[in-house]
């Protein structure tokens, strides 16, 4: 007696669907922790997935996942740019990151949009994938020089940037750039004080892509202020709030007194931040040989100084936030350097050699500028050799930028 099958059942759609394809979940899970390269080439697939990359909820979610990967990078960049394929650049000038590990080795490089100006570019803060530059025009109009500020965006890792309106720069203080956590947006503040005593603040908003004026604000430090600039160094970034390093100028004898000044880019609000007490007894006037950081995750304070023919530096970091009287005892670096280019994630510091050549009794100056990088705990340091360094960033890969409108790409 022959045995008898029954024919195969055929399954229904669901279940098919259910085998061939991965859950919403799991395929976000997965795609959220790829690099940003293979997610440019997999928008390709299919129109599901070039939804799902493009859509601010992944942005967001790329960002988050691939956070803890941040690194610190030397960034190499010319300071002036000029958009041709001149030597040393084959195919136009380039910018570099070099990589904070165990030394600093070229990762990889990005060709500079030939849309910038070719003019001096300034870093003015990294965040989440994003450079924000600035390139200052000087031009004569009447025989009376003025002074334009080009500002863009640049994601370099999708290659899309995105230009500022323009705004009025009558009275120039350092821009400042961040990160708006709860609304997911990026803001430049401007800040200005035409009368040198009540503060003027303006904001860029990246969704918005446009200027406002804040009102209401109640900022008044006094007589006179001055701040601190340092061309190399970007304004710090740090618990959510971007700060300025500030000289208050009152009476007759200008006596001076410094504070941090913080302000909250979520709630839109200043606040004082006191220094460590003496911490600049003894040193000169002015904001020269001052500025403030990042070191080691921490706000941190630094002033340079010279005492006969030895330089030093020194670094305050501060412990708690926002508490007076909250700073670590100072690391002192005596070393014959000087041009300081920004502190890494690590605690390195990165100052220029300042040795030169002499040949019959001449200065020469040397054909590759040198920089140092110092660790201050272990006195040791590494020579590094850079045609036109710029600063000193923390970058990561992102896809920031993506989604907004007035975006260009090239």
């Amino acid at each position: 007696m022959s045995e008898t099958r029954e024919p195969a059942r055929e399954q229904p759609p669901t279940t098919l669907r259910r085998q061939k394809y991965l859950h919403y979940s799991i395929v976000l899970n997965i795609l959220a922790r790829l690099p940003v390269k293979s997610l440019l080439r997999f928008r390709c697939v299919c129109k599901s997935w070039d939804s799902l990359i493009t859509s601010p909820y992944f942005i967001s979610t790329h960002l988050h996942v691939n956070t803890v990967d941040r690194g610190d990078y030397i960034v190499n960049m010319p300071w002036y740019v000029e958009n041709s394929s001149s030597p040393p650049y084959s195919n136009g000038p380039v910018i570099a990151f070099y990589c904070d590990h165990d030394g600093f080795d070229k990762i990889f490089e990005f060709e500079i949009p030939s849309r910038f100006p070719p003019y001096q570019a300034n870093l003015v803060g990294s965040c989440n994938g994003l450079l924000c530059l600035e390139f200052q025009v000087r031009e004569k109009r009447w025989q009376v020089a003025s002074l334009t500020v080009i500002i863009y965006l640049w994601n370099p890792s999708i290659r899309k940037l995105k230009r500022l309106p323009d705004i009025e720069f009558d009275c120039f203080i350092p821009l400042g750039f961040a990160y708006h956590s709860e609304k997911n947006d990026y803001k430049v503040v401007k800040i200005s004080y035409y009368s040198r005593r009540n503060l003027e603040v303006e904001v860029y908003t990246s969704k918005s892509d446009s200027w406002r004026t804040l009102e209401g604000l109640d900022v008044s430090l006094g007589p006179q202020i001055e701040f601190g600039y340092n061309i190399s160094l970007p304004i710090p970034f740090f618990g959510g709030a971007l700060h300025w390093l500030v000289d208050i100028i009152q009476g007759k004898e200008k006596h001076r007194t410094e504070m941090i000044l913080s302000f909250d880019v979520n709630n839109e609000t200043f606040e004082e931040l006191a220094l460590p007490d003496h911490c600049f007894d003894g040193a000169g006037n002015g904001l020269d040989g001052k500025c403030i950081s990042l070191f080691r995750g921490k706000l941190a304070l630094i002033r340079f100084d010279t005492v006969g023919e030895q330089s030093f530096a020194c670094v305050w970091a501060i412990k708690e936030y926002g508490k007076h009287k909250s700073w670590n005892k100072p690391l002192v670096v005596r070393e014959q350097y000087h041009g300081l280019y920004g502190l890494t994630k690590r605690g390195f510091i990165l100052l220029e050699d300042e040795s030169h050549i002499f040949g019959n009794g001449q200065l020469e100056m040397p054909k590759k500028r040198k920089f140092v990088l110092i660790d201050p705990e272990a006195r040791c340091e590494e020579c590094f050799d850079f045609q036109d360094l710029s600063f000193v960033a923390t970058f990561m890969e992102s896809l920031a930028l993506l989604d907004e409108a007035n975006v260009i790409t090239y």
